[in-house]
């Protein structure tokens, strides 16, 4: 099932978590806050049956929605967010720790939207009084069809806004990892070189080479977020227009269907954006780091043994 195909939730709903139904989360289907996703309670009753708590991950409770956990974007629990890898990420499959006594666990998860997306209950086709033909009740002008393309862009453009919270966070990360190489690219004091041998110099070359590549991925990154199309110099403030002025008021205009392959696009094109600049800090960053700080440590090291000889 898709999460298209289920109406927002009105209250909390049971969600039991094994045969017998006496374990028991709570889920709530498309929140105000999440409105193409789903938030789960995991009561500490759960965590009291061994059994049930030994194999509760994030994936199973998506599964027990009998949602498809391959549309995942990403989740959040307890205030850290996990990207979901379309489903791949063995984070998905870790067991969901024990909260502190008397304290329930809170878990939000995005889906990834898609064009089908059910017309909510004020967006509902009504027969017209005139020709009996269906027509939009929402107060705008658009059509059946025309009502479903504006809520695909309307679900794309809630995905685009969760993904730039999380640009915005990984654009701090990225500026926070440039500094720390741009300080550890340095000459080696006059003790340290006094101590390197030709092997130790040659390896604090080598691993400055990696720190210059890595600030140098690092700042492409951060351009792309901050001049790039998905920046307000690229195309953003377009998107944020159409949505204000048409989708909004949910009123149909002409090339209504090409913008909804243009707002797909711009969401796809945003997510290649965070991938890569969270594939920059995890593979180029941390690594030239972890090398250059190796070295150091074992120069550190070797000075310290001198002194004690001396």
């Amino acid at each position: 099932m898709q999460l298209a195909q289920r109406n927002p939730s009105l209250n909390w709903e049971p969600l039991p978590l094994d045969s017998s139904g006496q374990s028991v989360a709570w889920v709530w289907f498309r929140p105000a806050a999440i409105p193409y996703g789903l938030m789960f309670v995991v009561p500490p009753t759960v965590f009291a049956d061994p059994q049930v708590a030994a194999g509760l991950s994030v994936r199973r409770l998506v599964l027990a929605t009998g949602l498809d956990e391959e549309r995942i974007l990403f989740w959040s629990l307890n205030g850290l967010s996990f990207d979901a890898a379309g489903g791949t990420s063995p984070m998905l499959d870790q067991i969901i720790p024990s909260p502190p006594p008397g304290t329930n666990i809170n878990i939000s998860v995005w889906i990834e939207p898609t064009h089908s997306f059910a017309i909510p209950p004020m967006m509902t086709a009504a027969p017209n009084a005139a020709n009996g033909q269906a027509a939009f009740t929402s107060g705008g002008s658009a059509s059946g069809t025309d009502a479903r393309l504006i809520e695909a862009i309307d679900s794309h453009w809630g995905a685009i806004l969760q993904m730039e919270v999380r640009i915005a966070s990984i654009r701090k990360e990225l500026g926070g990892n440039i500094s720390r190489l741009n300080s550890l690219n340095r000459d080696l004091n006059s003790d340290e070189r006094r101590t390197c041998d030709s092997k130790d110099i040659q390896a604090w070359t080598d691993a400055r080479r990696w720190l210059r590549d890595s600030i140098s991925s690092l700042s492409r990154s951060v351009k792309e977020i901050d001049t790039g199309i998905t920046s307000g110099a690229g195309q953003r403030h377009k998107f944020e227009e159409i949505y204000r002025k048409y989708v909004v008021p949910k009123v149909s205009f002409s090339g209504l269907a090409q913008s909804v392959n243009e707002f797909e696009s711009y969401r796809k094109t945003m997510q290649n954006v965070l991938s890569g600049a969270q594939a920059s800090i995890s593979k180029s960053g941390r690594e030239a780091e972890s090398r250059a700080n190796a070295v150091l440590t074992r120069i550190t090291a070797k000075m310290r043994s001198i002194r004690r000889k001396d």
